[in-house]
């Protein structure tokens, strides 16, 4: 039997409720109506500019279903649509001027989630998490 506690579990359980705070922080906004996925899409945009084909991979969905979510994206007006400078077949979402005016709402959201994540256990225990998610991405990224 696979335990409940298990790190994986946690990270995906813990990742669900940030999801669902940050729809919560997203309402009375303009960005109100964005579909969570298409949020979280966004957000892999934001972080780190990357292909359709690499987007899908990294969200374990088709290339057609982050197509979908990229096109409503581009119909917002937040991300366009440039072909992958080396491979004239992928293209790149990049973000638009609208789409920074719409990350710097998101960022606005995210600060007040860190607030409320610092109320509830202290400011070093929130970096303490901050550095053990970072240095554990890093470690993961780096082994073979």
């Amino acid at each position: 039997m696979i335990p409940t506690n298990n790190i994986r579990g946690l990270v995906q359980d813990l990742s669900e409720q940030l999801d669902a705070r940050m729809v919560e922080l997203r309402e009375g906004t303009e960005n109100a109506s964005v579909r969570p996925a298409d949020a979280k899409m966004f957000m892999l945009i934001s972080r780190e500019p990357r292909t359709l084909s690499k987007l899908a991979n990294a969200l374990n969905i088709s290339r057609q279903a982050a197509h979908s979510s990229v096109q409503r994206l581009v119909e917002r007006g937040v991300v366009t649509l440039e072909f992958a400078p080396d491979n004239k077949r992928d293209k790149i979402p990049q973000i638009t001027e609208k789409g920074q005016a719409a990350r710097k709402i998101a960022g606005q959201n995210i600060h007040t989630l860190e607030a409320e994540i610092s109320a509830l256990l202290g400011e070093d225990k929130r970096e303490k998490l901050r550095l053990l998610l970072s240095d554990l991405n890093q470690a993961l990224k780096n082994h073979p």
